[in-house]
């Protein structure tokens, strides 16, 4: 299917979601140094940059954005190569420099010397990152969801994925055909503890989103996991304990990525870091607000607070 096909079938999903959920959401489109990406802004008051985790695009948080959006001016942002934002190569990209600089655009192009960060799985490492080298543009971090950067733990099918030998057509084999309802079956195995309970909606922008952005997602995910696991150089060690901002670590009890390593070293920064705070989800997964949205923004009012 020609890319502004491509385009329009994922731009009426998204649409469609919208309709739902953020009816009154304003989408624009917003440049940054290396090409273009969209934005989704619901509410007003104190900033919230939404920062998705991979494979993935700005319209995972939109369910949970009315909820942020009582209190708080939400921006929901496509990373590039995801979502509505243009394509992306991650192949031999420096990945620290590429988010501190997305990021601190993005900022910049909204016209916000600061925002809270909430943030997903790689879209944690991002913000992370950014925070480290620019804490003063950071108020506040939240992290949903395991992100890398912490141990090289990391499922399986993901390690298969991102191996530079057969990872590539593995990947445009599995990502190939996507369907509603096998999106909703990997949903289920690796991101949300009930993937019975997401909507038709959100499935559908997602099997937009695959089509469309197949090859920038698994270029960026070869370029985050090898057979190993997390690749080395994005781990952040002794850095995560250098925060200059507040974290708050808030994860389902079914996170998939919160192996019995992960979760001894987010205990440990916790307690050695006066700023850090980790929370537990009952019954829920990776995307721990599609599960539990309540208990997420409990957590994250009053962090915020």
């Amino acid at each position: 299917m020609p890319r502004d096909e491509l385009d329009q079938v994922l731009h009426d999903a998204q649409n469609a979601l919208l309709a739902r959920f953020a009816p009154e959401t304003r989408v624009r489109r917003l440049p940054w140094s290396e090409g273009e990406t969209q934005i989704l802004e619901l509410g007003d008051g104190d900033p919230i940059l939404l920062v998705h985790g991979g494979g993935d695009g700005a319209y995972e948080w939109v369910p949970f954005m009315p909820l942020l959006a009582r209190r708080h001016r939400v921006l929901a942002v496509d990373r590039p190569g995801h979502g509505l934002a243009d394509p992306f190569d991650y192949d031999g990209i420096d990945l620290a420099r590429h988010a501190a600089t997305f990021l601190g655009d993005v900022l910049d192009r909204l016209e916000l010397r600061s925002a809270a960060l909430v943030s997903n799985s790689i879209g944690g490492w991002w913000s992370a990152v950014f925070a480290l080298e620019q804490p003063s543009r950071v108020s506040r971090l939240v992290i949903a969801g395991h992100p890398p950067g912490v141990t090289r733990d990391v499922p399986l099918p993901l390690r298969i994925l991102g191996s530079p030998i057969v990872g590539k057509p593995i990947g445009r084999l599995m990502l190939g055909r996507p369907s509603r309802e096998g999106n909703r079956k990997f949903w289920g195995q690796v991101l949300v503890a009930h993937p019975e309970n997401l909507p038709d909606e959100l499935l559908d922008v997602d099997v937009a989103h695959t089509r469309r952005n197949r090859d920038s997602a698994l270029s960026l995910l070869r370029r985050t996991v090898g057979p190993g696991g997390v690749r080395k150089e994005l781990l952040l060690g002794e850095r995560w304990s250098a925060l200059a901002v507040p974290l708050l670590f808030v994860h389902g009890d079914r996170d998939v990525f919160v192996t019995t390593n992960v979760a001894s070293a987010w205990a440990t920064m916790a307690s050695e870091g006066e700023d850090v705070i980790v929370a537990s989800i009952t019954d829920a997964g990776h995307l721990p607000w599609l599960d539990a949205p309540e208990a997420v923004l409990g957590q994250i009012e009053r962090f915020l607070a």
